[in-house]
């Protein structure tokens, strides 16, 4: 005898249509780019109709935040998982992990919407608040990590928005002009100064 399908409810639907819709988006920025993310390219992704795509959103840029709300939780829920065991980590750690998650292929969406609202001023009053909320936290995390090595919180903070900012031009540039071995270099040199630094501070 077989089972009974299970009937979806509509908020399970509207949860399901919504969320093709959020991963069709990242998938196309991430793979053809902001500008020819368009609301049919999205459609045919998602395999949902322009019709279902409007009754969930109002218009292109309602989808494009949304993704970027995504993209952002995703970059907080793994930051999350890195720190699960309460185990504080390493300068090391942290650098190597910082870089991963630009380098990760869900950050191009963030890249490419970033660069976007530069000249987009709905696009950048509406990722204000997304981006601020995601730097807090990478911040706030930062800061609970060196908890208890006696090292100022604004200084916990700034360095490790430098190592993001660096992180992101060394990303860019990548694309097109590729240096390992100075990637390397580089990361080994922040791992000492950022090494250094803590220790002097420490000691204080």
């Amino acid at each position: 005898m077989s089972a009974t399908p299970v009937r979806r409810t509509q908020e399970q639907r509207r949860t399901e249509t919504i969320g093709k819709l959020v991963e069709a988006t990242i998938e196309s920025i991430e793979q053809v780019g902001y500008h020819r993310t368009s609301l049919g390219e999205i459609c045919a992704r998602s395999g949902v109709s322009k019709g279902g795509l409007f009754r969930h959103f109002g218009s292109r840029l309602d989808l494009i935040i949304a993704a970027a709300e995504e993209v952002a939780a995703r970059h907080s829920a793994a930051f999350d998982d890195l720190r699960a065991d309460g185990v504080p980590l390493g300068i090391d750690d942290i650098l190597a992990f910082a870089r991963a998650r630009i380098r990760h292929e869900t950050n191009v969406v963030w890249f490419e919407v970033l660069v976007a609202a530069r000249t987009e001023p709905d696009l950048r009053e509406r990722l204000a608040p997304i981006t601020q909320s995601l730097y807090e936290m990478i911040e706030a995390r930062a800061v609970a990590n060196f908890e208890g090595l006696g090292l100022p919180e604004d200084l916990v903070r700034l360095a490790v928005t430098s190592a993001i900012h660096m992180f992101d031009g060394e990303t860019i540039v990548s694309y097109s002009y590729p240096r390992p071995e100075v990637e390397a270099a580089r990361m080994k040199s922040a791992v000492e100064l950022f090494t250094a630094l803590g220790k002097d501070l420490a000691a204080e």
